[in-house]
């Protein structure tokens, strides 16, 4: 009994978000490369096409329907974007205490499966300075990218790149830094952080940030970011990691925790 009351509390909690996602629904994006909400042609920004089949071997699955796994990414974009849109936020950081969690496979799917709702546009943020990845998941060669554009002020436009993938569009780390967490903490990384966030209204900033517990870099890049995800592991994250973790995020906004990996079996369709 105890267990069908909680799985009628989660279909629930999910009726409401989704309401709360559909009454938030604001303009289509406004990146100002579409004559409709659809189609969007980038211009400056570098567009590597990725074929469908290669995401899936890369395990993004939130672009192909055929996935199981991508309704609970959808299931996440829908939780993730009412709680954004109820506190009026755009930004999103995503992070977790201990490195092999999962945080940036979820980031890139939840970027992913944001992107394919048309009211929306993403800009996926690598501030994961000491040890890049997102671009290995779109198989993109990383030529410049964010520490490029705050050490040696290489042009932003130049940094950016459409992963194939409709209105979504990736700032990658670039090359990796020892000295991140000084390079984060820069006016110049301030004043981008800012930038991002005002450009477009209707746009979604993610940031894959460091684990907490490896540095100070996730601490210096939150104070710009709205609202934070905890990305945990079962089987691999430690009670005592995510105590630490979750006092280090006391004085930031955390609207959830992922739990990657899960042994939870989830009905394919209720």
């Amino acid at each position: 009994m105890e267990k069908l009351q909680k799985a009628l509390e989660r279909a629930r909690l999910q009726r409401q978000a989704i309401l709360a996602e559909q009454a938030a629904a604001g303009p289509g994006p406004s990146e100002g490369h579409a004559d409709d909400r659809k189609t969007i042609t980038y211009r400056e920004t570098r567009v590597v096409p990725t074929l469908e089949r290669s995401l899936s071997e890369r395990r993004i699955v939130s672009g192909t329907f055929q996935e199981e796994l991508s309704d609970t990414f959808r299931m996440l974009r829908t939780q993730v974007l009412a709680r954004l849109a109820a506190e009026g936020h755009t930004t999103l950081a995503i992070t977790s205490a201990e490195r092999g969690e999962g945080k940036s496979l979820t980031a890139v799917n939840l970027a992913t499966s944001v992107a394919l709702d048309p009211r929306h546009t993403v800009l996926l943020v690598d501030a994961d300075l000491r040890r890049p990845s997102l671009h290995r998941y779109f198989g993109i060669s990383t030529e410049l990218g964010l520490a490029d554009y705050l050490i040696d002020d290489k042009p932003l436009a130049r940094c950016l790149v459409n992963p194939g993938v409709p209105r979504l569009v990736l700032l990658p780390a670039g090359r990796a830094l020892r000295e991140s967490s000084e390079v984060l903490s820069s006016p110049k990384m301030a004043r981008l952080a800012q930038e991002l966030k005002a450009r477009y209204p209707d746009r979604i900033v993610i940031y894959d940030l460091a684990p907490l517990l490896r540095s100070s870099d996730a601490l210096t890049v939150l104070p710009y970011v709205e609202a934070i995800l905890l990305v945990t592991q079962e089987g691999t994250t430690k009670k005592s990691d995510v105590i630490r973790a979750l006092e280090l995020l006391q004085a930031f906004h955390v609207i959830g925790t992922v739990l990657n990996r899960s042994s939870e079996k989830v009905s394919s369709y209720y």
